[in-house]
């Protein structure tokens, strides 16, 4: 069986400006899969109290889910070529539903672990294959269309904080939340489910031609490149997600609803950013939009740690939420431009180092928070700027360095 071109649609593409239903379900399993993700940061401090564990523990939680995540994506381009990536995504946010449901029933610290390994698990499958899924959709202009949808994972975020931030004021159960997210992302892959069939199966791919696809991705000099400049750009996202509701709570004495109203500015960023661009900036555009979000986001990150008062850190965490918006799936886009390889095992390989990214920080920031506090760790996220910064100008189209080789 001779593999895919990797150029060519695996479906009819819808006409320029038009999205598919696809996109729907891609947005409604973002906002499942990041509600997921950032049910626990808004719930930590009231969780650790219950269940007894520290911040080094909690940042712990996030490395346990991502390396299910990173493990399971190995295996994602595979079961995207033999069943198809909608019927892969139903299956995985059915198990994104399952794993919260025994979130909500943990009695204890170890039962978490093992729930967020079934959402590490599901959430893999989910994060690798949403975007290839939206790329085959509309392979001339992705980098619209991926920030469009990977708005939703912000508006996810944001939804998240401010419901659960206000319910658990009123002293609602983290785990009727958490029960709550169970919900919506079973609902997520009812709807995969029932899409299926309006985009015709992928080709079917043997395991030998996915393992040369991902060969001929690791052996390009470029790809290394624009994996460590996802694993960067996820380390800030997830510092910035994971404890910004925290810092509030901790440093500034502020009840869950103002930790979720503050967190939630910094989603309503990622969704103002994210919008901003799908709808304004052109393809040929994005590597201006991904140096000049990065230098943006240095010095508010320098900033954050300065914050005299609660209003003044929810302003700080909006603007890093607009220099942030755009980094995560504009460098995927941008890759597919300059590679020329098979974009489904791209976006998967490249994932493989955002997903870590988005893991290190918190785990970082945790140890120190647990040491010194949690204004002292968020100076953590200056460097990664700075690194980003570097890796962007390596990668700027003048200089060729990310070309196919």
């Amino acid at each position: 069986m001779e593999p895919p071109s990797p150029h060519a649609p695996v479906a009819p593409v819808p006409p320029q400006g038009r999205a598919h239903p696809l996109d729907w379900a891609a947005a409604v399993g973002f906002v499942a899969y990041a509600s997921t993700a950032t049910i626990t940061p808004i719930c930590l401090v009231i969780l650790a109290k219950e269940l007894r564990f520290s911040l080094a523990a909690a940042g712990t939680l996030e490395v346990v889910r991502s390396l299910l995540a990173v493990g399971i994506m190995v295996a994602s381009g595979f079961l995207a070529g033999w069943f198809g990536k909608v019927r892969s995504l139903g299956a995985a946010t059915l198990l994104l539903g399952f794993g919260m449901m025994v979130y909500s029933a943990a009695p204890s610290y170890g039962v978490v672990v093992i729930a967020l390994a079934l959402l590490g698990v599901g959430g893999g499958v989910t994060d690798a294959l949403i975007n290839p899924l939206v790329q085959d959709l509309h392979p001339g202009d992705s980098g619209r269309y991926l920030n469009i949808v990977n708005a939703f994972w912000s508006i996810g975020v944001l939804g998240t904080m401010l419901i659960s931030g206000e319910l658990l004021t009123h002293e609602v159960s983290w785990r009727f939340l958490a029960a709550g997210v169970g919900a919506l992302a079973f609902f997520s892959g009812a709807l995969f489910l029932l899409l299926q069939n309006t985009k015709p199966r992928d080709k079917n791919q043997r395991l030998r031609e996915v393992f040369a696809h991902k060969t001929t991705i690791l052996r390009k000099r470029g790809f290394w490149l624009f994996f460590w400049a996802l694993f960067v750009a996820g380390a800030v996202e997830g510092a910035f997600t994971f404890w910004s509701a925290s810092l509030i709570q901790l440093e500034y004495g502020g009840r869950p609803r103002a930790a979720g109203i503050a967190a939630a500015f910094f989603a309503t960023g990622m969704i103002a950013g994210r919008l901003l661009c799908g709808w304004r900036v052109r393809q040929e555009h994005l590597w201006h939009l991904l140096f000049f979000s990065a230098l943006a986001g240095l010095p508010v990150s320098i900033l954050v740690p300065f914050a005299p008062g609660v209003p003044v850190a929810a302003a700080l965490l909006f603007l890093a939420g607009l220099a942030t918006a755009a980094l995560w799936p504009s460098i995927q886009s941008y890759a597919a431009d300059r590679l020329h390889v098979d974009s489904t095992a791209l976006f998967i390989l490249l994932s493989c180092g955002g997903i870590p990214g988005f893991a290190f920080s918190p785990w970082i920031m945790g140890l120190v928070g647990e040491h010194a506090n949690l204004r002292v760790a968020f100076w953590c996220v200056p460097p990664l700027f700075v690194a980003l910064l570097a890796l962007l100008w390596q990668a700027r189209p003048a200089a060729g360095g990310c070309q196919s080789r």
